[in-house]
């Protein structure tokens, strides 16, 4: 049997982890979709709310101001969800409890840190997916409807004290859909090009300064980047603190990019500084100002995957030493 992956004790571990968590994995997919529910109705799931086409918004304002609602909410919650994953990740090794049992089972470093990684990464967002595209189109369907200001008659009052309007007959309601969360990427793209011809052209309004590098592979590693950097900033911060672990890992990385803020700010406006501010690509890269920005050539592309994967290089360092 290979002494660092095997993929039968692998399973064996997954499905050893999973029988014994399945109390505490249960009552955390219960908590994910209330407060999904709960987010996604606008904290009051109980209350319908109508809203009148034509007056305030058109058919095609109204799904896309839920469209970006919908998208800041999954990846909001979703951030909040991965970090109480990722910072409970280790605690069986770092209990002084289970520390002993768990540093004897029979599986390789590669293999436990592989589980870990994966829990915190691939397997909660699949299943968030899921769990939030459920939650949110079953609310759709009773908690937000749109219609015809012509189509209304009156108004009424429900038994439970809310008001509703009175529709005529074959009145067509119309619900926000759940689009892809992942849209903004495509809008970024659009963007980008729809600046980047405008600045050819020298249309009026597009500053020629103006830096967009959208291009939908750059935004996808981009948003790889930063989503493995928050997972494994909190894995790092769950093997590195036995206690307090969210809160410490906060701190000090508070502290840090404040830090670094400062001196990039101090070295981007420094007079013997023969770059200007508005063209330096680390200042930008930091201080995100009204473009859309993301780096504009391979190599920074390159460099950037440097962060994630050197926590990821100190968690298996740290953790390889653990077993020892």
């Amino acid at each position: 049997m290979k002494e660092i992956f095997d993929i039968c004790r692998f399973w064996a571990l997954a499905r050893k982890y999973y029988r014994e968590n399945m109390k505490t994995i249960l009552i955390f997919l219960g908590v994910m979709i209330i407060v999904t529910l709960v987010f996604v109705c606008g904290f009051n799931p109980f209350e319908p709310e109508y809203t009148e086409l034509d007056d305030m918004y058109t058919e095609a304002d109204y799904l896309e101001l839920f469209s970006g609602k919908f998208t800041l909410i999954f990846w909001g919650l979703l951030g909040v969800f991965s970090m109480v994953v990722a910072s409970y990740s280790f605690v069986d090794f770092m209990s002084v409890k289970k520390s002993f049992g768990a540093l004897l089972l029979p599986a390789s470093s590669f293999e436990k840190l592989l589980l870990v990684t994966l829990n915190s990464t691939v397997v909660i967002l699949l299943v968030y997916l899921a769990i939030f595209y459920g939650i949110t189109n079953a609310a759709c369907s009773f908690k937000y409807m749109a219609y015809d200001k012509s189509d209304r008659i009156a108004y009424s009052d429900s038994w439970l004290g809310f008001t509703y309007p009175v529709l005529k007959p074959g009145t067509e309601i119309v619900h926000p859909k759940v689009i892809n969360v992942f849209y903004f990427v495509d809008k970024i793209s659009e963007v980008s090009a729809y600046v980047q011809a405008a600045q050819e052209h020298g249309s009026v309004g597009i500053k020629k300064t103006q830096k967009i590098y959208g291009t939908s592979f750059l935004v996808w590693n981009f948003l790889i980047i930063h989503w493995t950097y928050f997972v494994f900033m909190f894995m790092w911060g769950a093997l590195t603190f036995r206690k307090r672990s969210v809160l410490l890992t906060i701190f000090l990385h508070g502290l840090f990019f404040l830090f670094l803020g400062w001196l990039i700010y101090r070295v981007g406006t420094a007079s013997w500084w023969r770059v200007s501010r508005e063209d330096m690509m680390l200042y930008e890269l930091y201080f995100y100002n009204t473009s859309i920005f993301t780096p504009s050539s391979l190599s920074w592309l390159l460099f950037l995957y440097v962060v994630p994967l050197t926590y990821m290089g100190v968690i298996w360092k740290k953790f390889k030493n653990k077993q020892v």
